[in-house]
C-alpha cells in the first residue's frame, strides 16, 4: 500500500510539474508576441512618417517648381505693328520695344537671359523703314519672331511725295543735289501717261545708300567711303510694282512740280528707285521728298501704336488682338466650301 501511495505522489508531481513548464512556455509566447506586435506597429508608424516627410518634400518641390513657371517671360507671343516715327531707324525700335519689354519681365520676376542666348528676349521687325520715313512696321515678340520673313517678301503699301528738278546722291531729301534738269514741260497728263509703264515686274536698280551687299560690302559704306554710282556697278533686280496711282499733291498739299504716289509693291522695292526712275522716264530728274508706309501685310495704319502709346500693356493687348483676328480668319478659311465638285455627283 505504501508503495502505491509513493507512487502516486510521484505521479501528481509529475503532473504539476510539467502543468508549471507548460504555463511557463505560454507566458513566454504570449510575451514574445505582444512584443512582435509592438515593433510592429512600431515599424508601421515609422513608414507612414517617412511617407509623410517624403510627400511634403515632394510638394515643396513641386510647389517651387509651380512658382517658376508662374512667371513667363512674355505676356503674350506674336505680331503686331507700330508706327516708325520720322528719324528713328528700324533697330532704334526694336531696341526701345525690347527694353521696355525685358524691364517688365524683370519686375515681374521672370529670368531674362542675355541677347545673344537661344533663350533671349527675342524681338525683331520685318521690314526696314529708312530714317526719314515713317508709318507701318511690323514687330514680332517671341515665337512671332519666326513668321516676320513673310513680311521682308510679302506686298507692302506706301504714300511717297516726289519733287521734280532735283536729284539728290541718296535719292532723298537727306542727301545732297547731284543733277538739275528742268520740269515745265511735265503735266499732270504726261505724268498719268508714264505711270502704268512703272506697273507689274519691273527692274530697277538700287540706291547706292542701300544695306544692299557688293563684293562683300554694304553700298552705303562704299557710298560714305566717296564712291558714287559711277564707281561702282549695281546690277539692276527684279521687283513687282503691284499697283501705282498718281496724286496731284504731296504729304504739304502742294502741286507740281510736285505730287504724290500710293504705290503697293512686293519685297525689295526702293520707292527711292521707283521715283528717281519716274522723273528720267518724264525727261526731268526727282526725289521722294518723303515717304509712308501705310500697310504691311494684314496691318494697316490703324493697327499700328503710334509712339506716345507704346507701353507694355498696349503692346501685349497688339498681340493678343492679331492672334484672336488670325485664329478667326483661319476658322473661316477651314469653313468655306471646297471648290471641287464630289465624284459622286458627277456619277
Amino acid at each position: 500500500m505504501l508503495d502505491e501511495r509513493n507512487t502516486i505522489k510521484c505521479i501528481i508531481h509529475i503532473l504539476l510539474v510539467i502543468i508549471m513548464i507548460s504555463n511557463i512556455v505560454g507566458a513566454t509566447r504570449s510575451y514574445a508576441t505582444a512584443f512582435s506586435m509592438q515593433r510592429s506597429c512600431a515599424l508601421k508608424k515609422q513608414k507612414v512618417i517617412l511617407s509623410s516627410l517624403a510627400a511634403d518634400t515632394q510638394n515643396n518641390v513641386e510647389r517651387s517648381t509651380e512658382d517658376e513657371q508662374v512667371v513667363p517671360l512674355y505676356l503674350a507671343e506674336g505680331l503686331f505693328a507700330v508706327y516708325k516715327p520720322l528719324e528713328w531707324t528700324s533697330n532704334d525700335v526694336v531696341g526701345y520695344i525690347r527694353k521696355m519689354l525685358e524691364t517688365d519681365a524683370r519686375k515681374r520676376g521672370a529670368t531674362v537671359n542675355k541677347r545673344k542666348s537661344k533663350k533671349g528676349f527675342k524681338v525683331g521687325h520685318g521690314g526696314t523703314l529708312d530714317p526719314l520715313a515713317t508709318g507701318v512696321i511690323v514687330l514680332g515678340v517671341g515665337s512671332g519672331t519666326k513668321e516676320l520673313q513673310n513680311y521682308l517678301t510679302g506686298s507692302k503699301k506706301y504714300r511717297a511725295s516726289v519733287e521734280l528738278g532735283y536729284e539728290t546722291n541718296t535719292l532723298d531729301l537727306e542727301g545732297n543735289v547731284t543733277i538739275t534738269a528742268p520740269f515745265d514741260h511735265i503735266t499732270e497728263d504726261r505724268i498719268e501717261k508714264v505711270i502704268p509703264n512703272f506697273v507689274g515686274k519691273i527692274m530697277q536698280i538700287p540706291p547706292i545708300f542701300s544695306a544692299i551687299r557688293k563684293d562683300g560690302k554694304r553700298l552705303y559704306d562704299e557710298a560714305r567711303a566717296g564712291k558714287t554710282v559711277d564707281d561702282i556697278e549695281i546690277e539692276p533686280r527684279e521687283v513687282h510694282i503691284y499697283g501705282l496711282e498718281y496724286i496731284k499733291h504731296d504729304h504739304n498739299g502742294k502741286q507740281l512740280p510736285c505730287f504724290g504716289l500710293n504705290v503697293e509693291c512686293g519685297g525689295g522695292t526702293y520707292i527711292r528707285s521707283l521715283v528717281r526712275d519716274i522723273g528720267k522716264s518724264l525727261d526731268s530728274v526727282a526725289t521722294m521728298t518723303s515717304l509712308e508706309r501705310t500697310q504691311q501685310g494684314v496691318f494697316t495704319i490703324t493697327d499700328a501704336i503710334p509712339k506716345e502709346e507704346w507701353t507694355v500693356e498696349s503692346i501685349y493687348n497688339a498681340i493678343e488682338r492679331a492672334n484672336k483676328a488670325r485664329s478667326v480668319t483661319e476658322d473661316q478659311k477651314l469653313n468655306e466650301p471646297s471648290n471641287q465638285m464630289d465624284e459622286k455627283t458627277i456619277e
